[in-house]
């Protein structure tokens, strides 16, 4: 897709990859939604994906007519969308979006709604290529809670290597700021030093912490209403990631 280079289409080719995979498999299905999290926010920007299930909107009534399910697996790719952080939960109270998608956006408002909704919309096409991404995000969240506490630096960097998933990282660059944002700007700064010895040695990549931070910023609204002061205090990280050569200019 960044080959193409026609991000302002990019929206199309959301749409069109999720309308195929209605006539297809539930493994079709996952790969899809795996690719919009792969390509988040690099490939496909929060309002590239928002806009491309808008078009899905205008348009179920006459999938419907080839796919009598898509309604259903609509409210499912858009609740997975909201689980994967591609698109943050304020777009399914959005009244233009609720309007527009009507029964498919309260079909997915359900799901999230549910006991566990989140950890079975992780799998819900199925094994996909097998990635626990949910047990991840758990042991990745004990992995900053634990980092807090102590401040070990070497622990931190054990239990990372431990995870051994390359393709995770933007994500525990993500969940270890968040973590932090109401802990003391001791804390902060420990972050911000764990960071810059990752990519020291090697295990963080500048490309990698960039998607984690590019990832925050896209749930700032959310943050802000526990935590007023996040959006300064991710620009404090934001600053000393560039200071620190985490983010590259």
């Amino acid at each position: 897709m960044l080959e193409i280079n026609v991000k302002e289409y990019s929206y199309e080719f959301v749409k069109r990859s999720i309308n195929m995979s209605f006539d297809k498999g539930d493994r079709e299905r996952e790969l899809v939604s795996q690719m919009l999290s792969e390509g988040y926010p690099n490939a496909f920007s929060t309002n590239t994906i928002g806009k491309g299930f808008e078009r899905l909107f205008e348009l179920v009534d006459e999938i419907e007519k080839d796919a009598p399910s898509a309604r259903e697996m609509l409210a499912k790719f858009l609740a997975r969308a909201v689980v994967d952080e591609v698109l943050p939960p304020s777009f399914l109270s959005d009244a233009v979006i609720s309007n527009l998608g009507g029964e498919v956006v309260d079909h997915a408002k359900r799901m999230l709604s549910r006991d566990h909704g989140g950890a079975l919309l992780e799998r819900g096409w199925g094994p996909g290529d097998g990635r626990p991404v949910e047990e991840l995000k758990v042991v990745v969240d004990q992995l900053a809670l634990e980092y807090l506490l102590s401040g070990d630096q070497e622990e931190a960097t054990r239990c990372l290597r431990e995870l051994n998933a390359p393709q995770f990282l933007h994500e525990v660059v993500k969940r270890v700021i968040v973590q932090s944002l109401d802990k003391t700007p001791e804390k902060q700064l420990q972050v911000s030093s764990l960071f810059k010895h990752w990519v020291t040695i090697g295990l963080l990549s500048p490309v990698q912490a960039a998607k984690g931070f590019d990832k925050v910023e896209h749930i700032i609204g959310d943050l802000v209403l526990d935590v007023p002061a996040a959006a300064s205090l991710v620009e404090g990280f934001r600053q000393r990631a560039i200071v620190d050569k985490v983010l590259l200019l």
